[in-house]
């Protein structure tokens, strides 16, 4: 596994100890020979993601040369206004009230989530969450608490921005992050390809009858590629794939817009696209 973690300035990452490749996205951007050859996993971590900055165009650069990314341009984009995550925020917001109890009955008015890692266990169903919807290496979410808490915005929290205690968490979780396959170790099948088949056992009125599925599997088997079903508690195990075929009736609000824009950040086939 081969990652490289792009800062803003070299001294940002000075005192960590890794052994992975560490340079500005200053020179990610000029020296396009130093990857050649190569496909590494790309953490970009420059100080600003804003519209034609370096860090955005090192993620552009990163995923036209076939290298994964994150944060990728869409999540840059997406989290530039409230109005284009809003979709995300009723399913963020019963998770972080589902947290209320474990937290003592309150929220603070900031959290900060590394990796899709909270601060305290007691948010790491939401901190999971996030990270499903926005695949981005820090994220600050700030909260209205009330009866029913809210969230308010969340963006981006860059390196330069963080105190020395966030900062040091921030490194730990790095760690935990880039320990982690992006795809499990497990022995592959035979096959050419994997496709994920995103069903609901229990709808009335799926896309495509359990009939037609079963069908469709034994003829891609043929073909050399192997069809397995999956839910939507199966989302962690989505980049295990080639490719997604999405069978339950789609809408924005619910899992199977999390499922399409998960497998298009793995740079997966995805039907229906987000």
């Amino acid at each position: 596994m081969s990652w490289v973690i792009l800062t803003g300035r070299q001294s940002d990452l000075d005192q960590v100890a890794t052994p992975h490749k560490i340079i500005t996205n200053r020179d990610y951007l000029a020296h396009p020979a130093l990857f050649r050859s190569q496909r590494p996993n790309v953490i970009n971590l420059s100080n600003s993601y804003a519209y034609q900055s370096r860090g955005y165009y090192a993620s552009l650069l990163a995923s036209s040369r076939g290298h994964k990314v994150i944060p990728t341009v869409e999540t840059m984009i997406d989290l530039s206004e409230r109005k284009l995550y809003e979709a995300a925020l009723p399913e963020l917001e019963q998770m972080l009230n589902r947290c209320r109890t474990a937290l003592g009955g309150s929220f603070p008015r900031k959290v900060d989530i590394f990796f899709g890692i909270g601060p305290l266990k007691a948010w790491d169903r939401f901190a999971r969450l996030l990270f499903d919807w926005f695949r981005a290496p820090a994220l600050e979410v700030t909260i209205e608490d009330g009866e029913w808490a809210s969230i308010r915005k969340i963006g981006f929290l860059p390196l330069a921005r963080m105190n020395p205690d966030e900062k040091a968490r921030f490194i730990a979780c790095l760690g935990q992050y880039t320990a982690r396959e992006w795809r499990d170790s497990k022995a592959r099948t035979p096959a050419r390809y994997t496709f994920a088949t995103l069903v609901d056992p229990q709808e009335q009125l799926p896309p495509s009858s359990i009939q037609s599925l079963r069908y469709w599997s034994r003829i891609a088997e043929k073909m050399g590629v192997e069809v397995e079903p999956i839910t939507r508690k199966d989302l962690a195990k989505l980049a295990n794939y080639d490719a997604l075929f999405i069978r339950e009736t789609t809408a924005i609000s619910n899992h199977t817009y999390r499922f399409a824009r998960r497998a298009q950040q793995e740079g997966m086939p995805v039907i229906d696209d987000p």
